[in-house]
Order: C-alpha cells, then sequence, then structure tokens
C-alpha cells in the first residue's frame, strides 16, 4: 500500500472521530474540522521533530486533536470523552494537549507565531520548519499584513502557511464578503504561492515538500468534506452533526477490520518544548540627580546583552529605536534587533512567540502601542505561558503634549487582567534598572512601565537609593497622619507634598507601591494604623490601584478611610505640569485636600 493511500484512509479515520467528538460535545465546528483534516494529515506525516506546527483558526481543533492522535501524541478516546467538556481537550486548542505549540483564539494572529517560531530558529540555528494553518476567512485580519511582510523582510525561508481555502466563513461566503485574491495577497507581499486541490493527498504533500519559504500553499477544500449532506454547507462551520444523519456519515466513513489492519503502527510522538531563558541580574547602575525611566531601562537591557553573549536575546521595535532607548542594544546585538515596522500587533504576538522559543524577547513601545492597542495579543501570549517582556515607555498624563490620544492611562488595569504577568512601574532611573534586571533574570512574563519625562532622583526614608524587590512597597516618607500611596510618575510630587505638610504640622507618609498588581500587604496595613490612606496615581482613578488597596482594607476587616486620587477624564494637549495642575493631580490641590481632611477631622471632633 503507497503512503498516498495510508494517508487518505488516516485521513478518513480522523473524519470519523472528528463526527464522534462533535457529537459526544454535543457542538462544535464540524465544517471546517472536516476541510482542514488532510491539511494536518499531510504535515504531521513529513514533521520531523526539528518541524513546528501553528493552528491559527483553532475552531478546527476536533481536526487537530484527531490527527495528533492517529499520529501518537495523544489518545483518541480521551479526546472523544472530552472534547469541549473539560480539559485538556478544550474547543480551541489548548497547551495541555501534547502537540499543541501555542493556544489559538483569536483568528489572523497565528502567521505572526509562525514568524516567531521560524525567526527563533534563524537566530539560534536551529533546523526544522515551521508550519502554520489558516482559514481562508481569517486573512481578511489586517496583522496578517504585517506578518507576511515581516515574514519576507526578515527572508524566513523556514515558514510555510498553508490555507484551509474552502471558500466559507461563519456566515456565507468569503468572496461576498471581501472578493480579494489571496493568492494576490501573498505574492504581491513577495511570498512564493501555490494553489492545489486540498484533498488531493499527492498534490498537497508536493507542495509542502517543494515549498521554499515564505511560502503559501493554498489548499483548496470543501466545508463538511466527506460527509455530502453538509459539503459547502456554510450553515455547519459551527453546527454539529447529529441524529440519523451523524449515524449515516459515521457508518460511511468508518474503516473496516482489513482496512484498520493495512494501517502501519504509530510510535508515541513528543511536541518539542523550550524553557523560559533568564539572564544573570549583574551589577546595577546607580543615577543621581535626574533621569528617565526609558532610558535607565534601555541602559539595563544593553548591560545584560554585553554581559550575557552566549544568551540569544531579540529586542523589537516598532519604528521608535531613539524614543524607548533600543540604540545601545542595536549596536551591541545588530542580528537580535528586530525592527517591525510601524506593525505593533504583529511586533507583540512576534515576541511572545520568540519567548516561547528559547529567545529572551523583549518588546519596547510606547505604552499606548504596547498596552491598549495590542492588547488582544498580549492576552493570547499570556493565555499561551510566554514569557515575554514589555519596556512600555510614555505612560500617563506625563506624555502632555501628545494629547489623549497617546496619553494610556489604562496600563495597569489592561494587564492587570493577564494573570500571569507581572506589572513594574518604578518611581525613578534606580528603580527602573533593578526592575529591568528583574525582568530579565525571572522566567514570568513583565512589563515595566514608565513615562517620557525625566525625573528626581529618590531616596527612601532612610537616605538611601531606590532597589526593587517584586511585591515590596518602599517608604519614603513616614508620618502617622495619614499616607500617600503612589507609584511611577507621580512619586516625587508625593515626596514634596509631604514636605510641604511636615512644615505644616500635618505629618503625611509615602509609600511607594512599584508593583500596583501586586500590593504590599503589610506595609498597606502599616498605612491604615493611620487612619487616613490617599492613593495618587497617573492613572484612570476608577481602575487603578485604589481598588486594590480598598479590597485589602475590607477583606482584612480594616477600617481607615481612603481617598482616591487619579485621571478623572481624557487629557488635552499641553504640558504634564497644566495636565496634573487640570485634573487636581498637583502638587498644591494634593496638599489642599489633606489639609482639608485633617481640619474637617478636627472639626468633627
Amino acid at each position: 500500500m503507497n503512503n498516498e493511500t495510508i494517508l487518505a484512509l488516516r485521513a478518513r479515520q480522523c473524519r470519523y472521530d472528528i463526527l464522534r467528538m462533535i457529537r459526544a460535545a454535543g457542538s462544535g465546528h464540524t465544517g471546517g474540522s472536516l476541510s482542514s483534516v488532510d491539511l494536518y494529515v499531510t504535515l504531521l506525516d513529513r514533521m520531523t521533530p526539528d518541524d513546528r506546527l501553528v493552528v491559527s483558526h483553532g475552531h478546527s481543533a476536533a481536526a487537530l486533536y484527531a490527527a495528533l492522535a492517529h499520529y501518537g501524541y495523544v489518545d483518541i478516546e480521551d479526546a472523544v470523552a472530552s472534547f469541549r467538556r473539560k480539559p485538556p481537550f478544550e474547543g480551541h486548542p489548548s497547551l495541555a494537549v501534547n502537540g499543541v505549540e501555542w493556544c489559538s483564539g483569536s483568528l489572523g494572529q497565528g502567521l505572526s507565531v509562525g514568524c516567531g517560531f521560524a525567526l527563533a530558529k534563524k537566530l539560534k540555528g536551529e533546523n526544522g520548519r515551521v508550519f502554520v494553518v489558516m482559514g481562508d476567512g481569517e486573512q481578511q485580519k489586517g496583522q496578517l499584513q504585517e506578518a507576511r511582510e515581516f515574514a519576507v523582510n526578515y527572508a524566513l525561508d523556514n515558514l510555510s502557511a498553508v490555507v484551509d481555502d474552502n471558500g466559507l466563513q461563519a456566515c456565507g461566503t468569503v468572496a461576498d464578503t471581501t472578493n480579494a485574491s489571496l493568492e494576490k495577497k501573498y505574492a504581491m507581499s513577495g511570498w512564493q504561492t501555490v494553489s492545489v486541490d486540498g484533498h488531493d493527498l499527492t498534490a498537497l504533500g508536493n507542495a509542502v515538500d517543494t515549498a521554499v519559504g515564505p511560502a503559501c500553499i493554498l489548499a483548496k477544500t470543501v466545508m463538511g468534506k466527506g460527509v455530502p449532506a453538509i459539503e459547502n454547507d456554510y450553515h455547519y462551520h459551527g453546527v454539529p452533526l447529529m441524529g440519523d444523519a451523524c449515524e449515516e456519515a459515521l457508518a460511511r466513513l468508518a474503516l473496516s477490520d482489513e482496512e484498520k489492519a493495512q494501517l502501519p503502527p504509530v510510535s508515541p510522538r513528543k511536541a518539542v518544548q523550550y524553557d523560559a531563558v533568564t539572564v544573570p541580574v549583574g551589577e546595577g547602575r546607580v543615577y543621581t540627580g535626574t533621569s528617565d525611566i526609558r532610558s535607565a531601562m534601555g541602559n539595563a537591557l544593553a548591560d545584560a546583552a554585553a554581559a550575557n553573549p552566549a544568551v540569544t536575546m531579540a529586542a523589537l521595535d516598532c519604528d521608535l529605536e531613539g524614543s524607548v532607548k533600543l540604540t545601545d542594544f542595536k549596536h551591541l546585538r545588530p542580528t537580535q534587533f528586530i525592527e517591525c515596522g510601524i506593525a505593533e500587533h504583529n511586533a507583540a504576538t512576534v515576541a511572545a512567540a520568540l519567548s516561547k522559543s528559547g529567545v529572551l524577547a523583549i518588546h519596547a513601545d510606547f505604552s499606548m502601542f504596547n498596552i491598549a492597542e495590542t492588547y488582544s495579543q498580549n492576552r493570547m501570549a499570556d493565555i499561551n505561558h510566554a514569557p515575554f517582556k514589555l519596556f512600555c515607555t510614555h505612560a500617563g498624563l506625563d506624555v502632555g503634549e501628545d494629547g489623549k490620544t497617546h496619553q494610556c492611562i489604562d496600563y495597569v488595569s489592561l494587564l492587570s487582567n493577564l494573570h500571569g504577568m507581572q506589572i513594574i512601574v518604578p518611581a525613578d532611573a534606580n528603580q527602573a534598572d533593578g526592575a529591568v534586571r528583574y525582568a530579565l533574570a525571572t522566567p514570568h512574563p513583565v512589563a515595566v512601565i514608565g513615562g517620557r519625562s525625566k525625573l528626581p532622583i529618590l531616596a527612601d526614608k532612610d537616605g538611601k537609593a531606590l532597589g526593587f524587590a517584586y511585591g515590596k512597597g518602599d517608604w519614603l516618607r513616614e508620618g502617622a497622619d495619614g499616607v500617600i500611596v503612589t507609584y511611577g510618575n507621580l512619586v516625587h510630587r508625593a515626596v514634596r507634598a509631604a514636605d510641604a505638610l511636615a512644615e505644616k504640622g500635618v505629618r503625611i507618609g509615602v509609600l511607594n507601591m512599584a508593583t500596583p498588581a501586586a500590593l504590599d500587604e503589610e506595609a498597606l496595613k502599616q498605612a491604615a494604623t493611620t487612619g487616613l490612606i490617599v492613593t495618587y496615581e497617573d492613572h484612570n482613578v476608577q481602575t487603578g490601584i485604589a481598588g486594590g488597596v480598598a479590597r485589602l482594607l475590607c477583606e482584612n476587616g480594616i477600617a481607615c478611610r481612603l481617598v482616591a486620587k487619579g485621571v478623572s477624564h481624557y487629557g488635552a494637549s499641553m504640558s504634564p505640569d497644566r495636565l496634573y495642575e487640570e485634573q487636581g493631580l498637583d502638587e498644591a490641590s494634593l496638599i489642599n485636600e489633606i489639609l482639608n481632611i485633617k481640619e474637617n477631622a478636627v472639626c468633627k471632633q
């Protein structure tokens, strides 16, 4: 029996199990799973241990699980028994399933993942190819064009995209939706493109074997292939085949005992796994006078690159090299400085994929672009346990004259939604230096966030320069009349306000909380003993640190007055000083509010 006949039997066997999975679950994506399965069988049959597979249209999970089972990665009966009902066989590919290297959900991101995997092989000198399986409908996504251009720019000849080109999407035909030529999209971007019958296993296999990337194989398929009653019917995109129709299809697809006996045995397989890459912390720099957070971040990154020549690193830029201070890293490691252009969505996903491939990957960008614009990409990276690092500059109202479109005032709230993400917002350059060295030495995903302006170098209550320890607050001032809990751009203002209040006989402490999503519980309990906590932040007051402080107080049954001061509305285009004044965040406003609180407390007594 030739290999094509064996593949055909494997594919038929997979279709049988796809229907069993979806029927048992009572839900699932029947049409696309049946059209995609020939692609999975063809690729898995050819893949070596050095190759990697990315599934972008994750709704074809039933097909992927069936194919993985029949190539030795998982047990098919486990998949049938739990598909879409309990882990690990979730409705979209789960990392807990052997053979799944990236959990896909949001369409249009898979090609960027493939770019990251393929680039990692280039940077590390590894063999093997990267295959990305996608749907045709998702080609409408803009991130794919960013990825297509990136793949050509970095000559990713080890990357091949295979498109399940069945012409249908959830609500109708692809042609009626966009009427765009997929072949032209890829060819015009510089990709080698070929169109084949996606159910002709010989032609499809030849296309895979001869592809020189970046290559796109447009596999012309039929939605619902193998079940004539639902073929080319888009209504079965996300609808299960049930009842008598399913029983009839299963009877048609079932392999006979003789056919099963012709299939060669399958040996167990294990997907490649990469550990998170870290580097030693090293000796920190010491800053005096004034300095900006972003320069300290860039300097610490360059120090790490110089001190660890054997570690593969990648710093991704989006046309902001000078502003985000990557120039020194670029000079030290020109081939590992990855210029992505003004294509933040692709950059975010590539960085995450690199970090899942044994590369220490840093995406440096303005906070608005690195956090707010790319939230979905960062969320998918977090779901995939990618140990990526975000270096985010130009945060808060401190951006000033650039105006409300560039004043990222939701950086803590957005990133706090990512369960694996550690968030650090340093108060000065010395703390930023320590934060970056920590970020590069930990296997966790970390975001280090700072503003644009130069800030004064601070000292703690004992006169020592600020260091950094995750989850620990810094007492910059102590006082029995209340405590200002703050972080980032406003810490030095809080210190000046506390010093001014001290001259008026009001003793106010200042607690710097550089990890606003990992609060120092003991320090906050100590602050609460004063009876007054004022949270003070260059962030949306509704979603910043105040809510976390309030929850901690309530959960511990601590009675303490809490006053929340933060950004209450979008800022205008003016200097940071004027913006803070306009929002009541300047030092004079902070001082007056605390004085009024204390005076009213005395009057009530």
